[in-house]
């Protein structure tokens, strides 16, 4: 397999291209199906974490609340419900568009298509979540802007939980076994096609690299895409979190989740 140099491991297309209309499309087929949690959780564990989330982080309260990287809108949506404003922002634009037909009240909860890394947050809001592992797929330094322009949009002593893949996961991922598939359509074609998959764990970058392989059968092509998987542990989390800003990182043990390949951190702004 050919490995990119380890100094570069974080330059150019080290994401999946989720934001090409042709791959968010394929994407939101997977966001919605209810026969796995490869790309959003069953609807049954996102309704257990939205009430957790109003119960006990908001006490019920009505509050401003930003999703980061809100896919098609399922914890924003039912928040709203909750009677909380919110704004979702992801950069797939089939998620967005689905976020947006089935928004319950445009008046209270709000879609934009964009970057994380380069999007305005707005603000202020009471609590920033990031949920789903999202925030291992960025670059170390990206990962701390993201961060920072959370605790930037948060009022004083407003609360940040993000949803991380345990690293004990993340050098899994990397370690497993290379894999090959074929099907007629999928996430990577519309077209039939073979996908091969090879796997690597770069301990000293704390990385797992997957390459993924795509042939159209009936079509000479082939395209190659990779994934770049950043393994944090607890101390490192906790550095992270404090050099973006915030105070008292730590793990939400009572977080409801149907994995133990997620944990749940949380942390505060911090009074003015």
């Amino acid at each position: 397999m050919m490995t990119p140099q380890v100094a570069n491991i974080w330059d150019g297309a080290y994401k999946i291209p989720w934001d090409h209309p042709d791959f968010s499309r394929r994407m939101l087929r997977e966001h919605l199906s209810q026969n796995h949690d490869l790309a959003s959780r069953r609807v049954e564990w996102i309704d257990k974490q939205v009430t957790w989330i109003h119960r006990e982080l908001l006490q019920g309260r009505p509050s401003r609340i930003l999703d980061l990287g809100c896919g098609p809108g399922f914890y924003s949506h039912r928040l709203a419900k909750l009677g909380h404003r919110c704004l979702g922002i992801d950069f797939g634009p089939a998620s967005i568009e689905y976020a947006n037909q089935n928004n319950p009240d445009p008046s209270w909860c709000e879609f934009r298509l964009g970057d994380l890394r380069a999007v305005d947050f707005g603000g202020p809001c009471d609590l920033a979540m990031m949920l789903y592992g999202e925030l291992n797929v960025f670059a170390p330094k990206e990962s701390e802007l993201i961060l920072r322009k959370a605790h930037a949009s948060l009022v004083p002593d407003g609360l940040l939980i993000a949803e991380v893949q345990t690293a004990e996961a993340v050098e899994t991922l990397g370690r497993t076994e290379s894999s090959e598939y074929r099907c007629e359509s999928g996430l990577f074609s519309d077209n039939p096609h073979c996908c091969l998959t090879k796997n690597q764990w770069l301990e000293d970058q704390k990385v797992a690299l997957q390459m993924f392989t795509v042939s159209e059968i009936d079509a000479d092509k082939t395209q190659t895409y990779r994934s770049t998987t950043r393994a944090w542990s607890d101390n490192e989390l906790q550095a992270l979190l404090t050099e973006a800003g915030f105070s008292n990182g730590s793990r939400c043990p009572l977080w409801p989740c149907n994995t133990e390949s997620l944990a749940l951190w949380s942390a505060r702004r911090g009074a003015a």
